[in-house]
């Protein structure tokens, strides 16, 4: 399994680096394993820029600014579409990389739901504007097993991403500007209208001017609400 991995860490940095593109990651269920497994190649320095555990919903919404909304119980929830594309969004928006992989899941032994066994996760790739975000079933393994197979999950899905990407390949594709504060990104970042009980969305991210920024929403945090001053 770790071979796997290292073998499809291998194919995505090739593809970064004929593109001269660079790549951010944010994890949760799989707690850094996809960053340590790119930045086990050498040379990473050039092409790998930043990576993020953000493992708790609070550590989402004011690192990466995942709309609070977003964890509502339903068809989103914390492990969902809705969530891994906007931890991808905010990677890219934050770090100014051409890529980010995101993911979420449930590693277990515990924390299934009723509609949302171990083993269940959702990964998003965004690649310049183009995203692509799929549902995969690993079931009831081991928890390290799980976040192997998580880890190798998400990076085939980047392969793909860059691989379908519409980006012209001969040059790395517009980063977002994050200053001033006034760039507006919108929050569900053009997936408002996607089903989110299909197995994968497909399609382009919106950079547009109408709704709530990643950096206002970062901004507009109250860290004083997430921070217990008791411990």
């Amino acid at each position: 399994m770790v071979e796997q991995a290292a073998a499809l860490a291998s194919r995505l940095t090739h593809r970064l680096r004929k593109l001269g593109w660079t790549i951010s990651t944010a994890e949760s269920c799989t707690g850094g394993l996809i960053a340590s497994i790119l930045t086990d190649i050498s040379g990473a320095s050039s092409w790998f820029k930043q990576g993020w555990i953000v493992y708790s919903n609070e550590s989402k919404i004011r690192e990466l600014g995942v709309g609070r909304s977003a964890f509502d119980k339903g068809d989103s929830g914390a492990v969902s579409h809705k969530v891994a594309v906007q931890m991808a969004r905010g990677a890219r928006y934050k770090s100014g990389s051409d890529v980010a992989i995101a993911i979420t899941g449930i590693a277990g032994p515990g924390g299934s739901e009723e509609d949302k066994e171990v083993g269940r996760v959702h990964a998003a790739v965004i690649a310049g504007d183009y995203f692509l975000v799929r549902r995969m079933d690993f079931g009831e393994n081991d928890r390290l097993d799980n976040k192997r197979s998580f880890t190798s999950f998400a990076l085939r899905l980047a392969i793909e991403a860059l691989d379908r990407a519409k980006d012209d390949e001969k040059e790395a594709p517009p980063t977002p500007k994050r200053s001033p504060i006034s760039s507006k990104i919108p929050s569900e970042g053009g997936t408002e209208d996607l089903d989110p009980t299909s197995e994968e969305w497909e399609g382009e991210i919106t950079w547009g001017t109408t709704k709530s920024t990643v950096a206002q929403s970062l901004k507009d945090v109250d860290l004083a609400s997430l921070t217990d001053w008791d411990e």
